[in-house]
């Protein structure tokens, strides 16, 4: 699908997912591809989103990264992780250009419907159990490398390297420059596997570009909001919707597929 072909209600729809995606994104530090992919996986499959949302999460990254920039030292630790899932996913994104869309749709499901869950209502026993430091390093790369793995096949990179370093409960300035590098590092990767697969990425370059508006309005505009809503109400709300969401294409997907 070229960019001529999705000119009408798709095109709003993704200019509507991704400013509602970078606001979320302006508001907790985190959320642009989450809340984006599953609304617009609906409409168009998932090396498309890929191509579409690549300068839209470059672009609000590099802005976070910029803004974050003297909290360069937390790399240190975590470049082993932000390597091994980079790697693997600039491997494996390939395959998500084969697979069917119905059961990517399932598999993504699954994963945000999973870190909605674990986000909102940790297990009981987690909360009891504290890991100590050298446990949590030494699940530094396994997290890394789970995330690669889970990326190229879904390009939903997150779980569980998110997870691990909100468990190490790293500072607020640090945990965002971390990110910002983790999840522009990992996109680029997801977005120069699927060329390498010959998807014609060059055709969505015009519209992933026009889509950097509703990124830097809608991440702006949730980094305004952050003072004025209560952060925790907030990323509940988030979490619900991305289950909802979630099991939402779990739904659709088995539907289509039996």
């Amino acid at each position: 699908m070229i960019i001529e072909n999705i000119l009408n209600v798709e095109t709003l729809v993704i200019f509507l997912a991704i400013l509602l995606g970078c606001f979320v994104k302006g508001a907790i530090g985190f959320g642009l591809p989450l809340i984006a992919t599953p609304i617009m996986l609906f409409l168009i499959p998932i090396p498309e989103i890929i191509a579409i949302l690549a300068l839209p999460i470059m672009i609000a990254n590099l802005q976070q990264i910029w803004l974050n920039r003297k909290q360069w030292r937390v790399l240190k630790k975590f470049w082993p992780l932000i390597t091994a899932s980079t790697l693997i996913m600039s491997v494996g994104a390939p395959i998500m250009v084969r697979l069917d869309s119905y059961l990517l749709g399932i598999l993504i499901g699954l994963l945000i419907s999973i870190h909605a869950v674990l986000s909102s209502f940790p297990l009981p026993h987690l909360q009891r159990w504290s890991l100590t430091t050298e446990t949590m390093q030494r699940m530094i790369v396994p997290a890394g490398v789970i995330s690669g793995i889970l990326g190229s096949f879904t390009s939903i990179y997150s779980f569980p390297s998110l997870q691990l370093m909100m468990l190490m409960k790293i500072r607020k300035d640090d945990f965002a420059l971390l990110l910002g590098v983790f999840l522009s590092l990992g996109f680029a990767a997801l977005w120069f596997g699927i060329a390498n697969a010959d998807f014609p990425v060059s055709d969505y370059f015009i519209l992933s570009g026009m889509m950097m508006i509703p990124a830097v309005v809608g991440q702006q505009a949730g980094h305004m909001a952050r003072h004025h809503i209560s952060e925790p109400a907030f990323r509940k709300i988030v979490h619900f919707a991305l289950a909802c969401a979630g099991m939402t294409l779990i739904i659709r997907g088995l539907l289509n597929i039996i």
